[in-house]
Parts: structure tokens; sequence; C-alpha cells
């Protein structure tokens, strides 16, 4: 089945902001004497699990509220706002390619959308997107496929016709769980399992041709882009 609508998560799929987020957090949970592990580092992509964060509050030595951490991460900064936040190589063309072959695209994230739109507004990306979906715009977060189920009622999408671009574990599965086939983005350098995705993609540089051919049905699930 050919593909008519594009999806992207945005943390590590459209900017590489994975490290920069973890670092952020780290220098606020160890304001409150929690250290943040690197195997926390990986459960924590793609999501934005309040019970996560209550999981790394209950390791404070003196009990720390929640609203304690919102206010310590809003004094240490962000990635959307206080970094040099740039797309990842090749996306911007890609995504100029996918919408010049008339494609619909959409961004869908756990992500708030004060901060999504900041870092978009500041690439210059605002205008590729026909829908983007935030994790403030949802009931239930990613594992759950409630946010790529709203960007697909936005465009009046088929979930058989949408390809998603995702990094982590929990968002594959919630654009598998939303009927759609899956391209696992490997390029921010933090290493993922992406097994249930359908296509494993390494860079967005000089793989036009192969990603045609997947948007186009000619390349099956199951294959690893060359």
């Amino acid at each position: 089945m050919e593909t008519e609508f594009v999806l992207f998560d945005f943390d590590g799929v459209i900017a590489n902001t994975e490290e920069s987020n973890a670092a952020y957090l780290e220098k606020a949970l160890g304001a409150f004497g929690i250290r943040l592990t690197e195997e926390d580092k990986r459960l924590l992509i793609g999501t934005n699990d309040k019970t996560a964060i209550e999981a790394l509050l209950s390791r404070a030595p003196v009990k720390v509220a929640a609203e304690e951490l919102a206010r310590m991460r809003k004094e240490v900064g962000n990635t959307y706002e206080n970094s040099d936040i740039r797309p990842m190589p090749g996306v911007v063309s890609l995504i100029q390619h996918i919408r010049g072959r008339g494609m619909k695209t959409g961004l869908v994230t756990s992500t708030s959308t004060r901060l999504i739109m900041i870092a978009l507004n500041r690439m210059k990306m605002t205008s590729l997107f026909d829908v983007v979906v935030c994790g403030d715009m949802c009931t239930n977060l990613k594992p759950d496929p409630e946010c790529y189920k709203r960007a697909m009622d936005y465009l009046g999408a088929e979930p058989g016709r949408c390809i998603v671009f995702e990094d982590s574990a929990v968002g594959i599965h919630a654009a598998k769980l939303a009927g759609a086939r899956v391209a696992a983005y490997r390029g921010s350098g933090i290493p993922q399992d992406v097994r249930e995705a359908d296509y494993i993609v390494d860079s967005y540089i000089g793989y036009k041709n192969t990603l045609d051919c997947i948007l186009q049905g000619r390349i099956m699930p199951g294959k690893q882009m060359p």
C-alpha cells in the first residue's frame, strides 16, 4: 500500500535532543541528591511519564515533591530554549522531498506544545508539518497510541497509509498500536530496542531512493534500509 502520510517523533528523530534532555534532567535531579543512571536515561527516552519521574524522586535522601523538581527544572533550563538545537542532518531535505511528492507530514511528540513550538521556530521548521500533536494535547502518552491516532484523525489518514519515524521502543510500540508502519531512526547515538520496527534507518543522508521505495510500498516490512 502506497504511503500518503508520514509522521515524525521529535526528540532523537527531528532533533538530537536526547542527550541534552538527559543532561538538564540530571542537573535538576542532582540538586536533590538523585543520581541519573545510563539505564534511567535509556528508559526515559520517548516518554514523559509521571510515574517514571516519581520513581526517580523516590530515591532522594529527603522527600521531594514533583512540583519542587518542576521548579528546579525551570531554573536549570531546557534543551528547547537554552541549547544550540539543530535539525538532524538531512531531515529537513527529507521532509521537503516527502512534501514535494504530495504527501502530508505530521509531528507527534510527548513533549509539551510550548517547548516544541519554541524549538520548531528556532529551527525554522514550523511550515514543514500539516499537523503537530504534543503531549499536553493527549490524555495518554506513548506507548499508548492516542497521540498517533489523534494525528491520523486530524489528517484524515488511514493507518495503513501512514509511516512513522521513531527512535524509542515506547514510540515504536505506540505507532504500531495505531496501525502504522514504522521506520526506526538510529542516528541519535543512543542505543534503543527497535526490534518492533518495520524498517531501520541509520541516516537521512543519501537514502532518498530507498525511502521512496518504502513510501511507495516497493520495499516490504522487515527489510533494513541499505
